[in-house]
């Protein structure tokens, strides 16, 4: 787990005893003077000014980026049965000097492989309220910090989330057993489960992408750009994401073909 989590999520556990040797922490993010730092670094880093050129991309960068480590914590429960915390004073993370984050939590705890399904349910749908307490008071932080919109933010995240479920469910090299996929389609339920949800939500609507020549996994469709052809410039412009609103169908099935 540790080393899948690593690879995909540029997420480590962190060992109690130890020291974290990442540089920011969650209450970082909500001190205006120790955010607005990390923010100004973050856009440094991708070539953005904060109050000028591509200061909105930043923010909803971040939330893009800080997705991976939602992505992190739900993998660690959906595949191997364990919580990582996501407390304020657990959760660290450093950037990576392209604009991006690694990350470093521990871990909470872990669960047998036959335990209690009720107990199992229930601990899901406290995961995700938490991390919808831990992820609000963040997003509208650096919303408010960016002049961001914090709807776009949620958008982009919501999708991260939607779009790693559904890539879980449809590879069998990754759940293996009917069991464990079991596991993972009740926890996309409580996790995309649109009751009792506000705005702050995981659970936004998605459109698929569809086209006749597209025979590859499911793949979603942002509700929102996420403004990273903002980056760069001339030869080095990153240009629209895969996901993007702004490409048409068959730009996006070319993107896809050459990956």
């Amino acid at each position: 787990m540790s080393e899948a989590l690593q690879q995909f999520f540029v997420t480590t556990i962190r060992v109690d005893c130890d020291d974290s040797k990442y540089p920011f922490g969650v209450k970082d993010l909500l001190n205006d003077e120790k955010r607005n730092s990390i923010l100004h670094e973050q856009a440094a880093q991708q070539g953005l000014q904060l109050g000028g050129k591509g200061s909105v991309a930043v923010g909803t960068l971040f939330a893009k980026r800080y997705s991976v480590f939602v992505m992190s914590v739900i993998s660690a429960f959906s595949l191997y049965d364990t919580i990582l915390s996501i407390a304020d004073d657990d959760v660290r993370f450093e950037l990576n000097g392209a604009g991006g984050m690694r990350y470093e939590t521990r871990l909470k705890s872990s669960f047998l492989e036959d335990g209690d399904p009720v107990q199992r349910r229930s601990e899901s749908g406290l995961l995700k309220k938490r991390m919808l307490l831990h992820l609000e008071p963040v997003l509208r932080a650096v919303a408010v910090a960016i002049g961001a919109s914090d709807k776009v933010m949620w958008s982009l995240v919501a999708h991260n989330v939607q779009q790693l479920y559904a890539r879980m469910i449809h590879d069998q090299s990754i759940w293996k057993t009917d069991e464990r996929l079991a596991k993972i389609q009740e926890d996309q339920s409580i996790w995309l489960d649109r009751q009792n949800d506000n705005a702050c939500t995981f659970a936004n609507e998605i459109q698929c992408f569809e086209h006749s020549s597209w025979q590859g996994p499911p793949f979603l469709i942002r509700r929102y750009c996420c403004l990273a052809y903002q980056v760069g410039d001339g030869s080095h412009t990153h240009g629209y994401c895969d996901s993007c609103p702004k490409l048409d169908s068959e730009s996006r099935l070319r993107k896809l073909l050459q990956q």
